[in-house]
C-alpha cells in the first residue's frame, strides 16, 4: 500500500511539474507590446537626482494653480484629456498622449470636459527641489 501511494504521489508529482513547465512557457510569452510615447533629451545638474511619479485626477471643470517647474516634468494622459496652458497658448493632451512640460515657464492644467481626466505626472529633480512653485493667488 505504501509503495501505491508513493508512486501515486510521484506522478501526481510529475504531472504538476509538468503542467507547471507548461504555464511558465506560457508567461514567457510577451503579455504586451511596447510603444514609446515620448522621448525627451535632459541636461541633470550635478549631485542626487529624485525620480517623483505622481498620480493626477481631475474632476471636470476644474483647473490646477498657476506654476511652473524648475525640473523636467513629463505628463502621460490615461484617461480623459487635459488642456495645458503655457504663456497664453493652449494644447490639449489625450489619453495615451504624453508632453514634456517646458521649464521655468507659467502653466496650469485644465480639464475643460464633463468627465475625470487622470494622469501620470514625471519628474527628475535634485533631491532637495520642490516639484513646483505655485504662485501666490491673487
Amino acid at each position: 500500500m505504501k509503495l501505491m501511494t508513493l508512486a501515486a504521489v510521484a506522478v501526481l508529482a510529475t504531472a504538476s511539474s509538468m503542467s507547471l513547465a507548461q504555464d511558465l512557457t506560457e508567461i514567457d510569452k510577451p503579455a504586451s507590446e511596447l510603444e514609446q510615447v515620448l522621448a525627451h533629451e535632459v541636461e541633470l545638474s550635478a549631485g542626487a537626482q529624485e525620480v517623483r511619479v505622481v498620480r493626477v485626477t481631475m474632476e471636470p471643470h476644474t483647473a490646477a494653480a498657476w506654476h511652473n517647474h524648475p525640473s523636467p516634468v513629463y505628463v502621460y494622459v490615461e484617461e480623459g484629456e487635459v488642456v495645458l496652458e503655457v504663456e497664453g497658448e493652449s494644447k490639449t493632451i489625450k489619453a495615451g498622449e504624453a508632453i514634456a512640460e517646458p521649464l521655468d515657464a507659467r502653466m496650469r492644467a485644465l480639464n475643460t470636459t464633463d468627465k475625470p481626466a487622470r494622469a501620470v505626472v514625471f519628474q527628475i529633480s535634485p533631491t532637495e527641489e520642490a516639484f513646483l512653485e505655485e504662485e501666490p493667488q491673487e
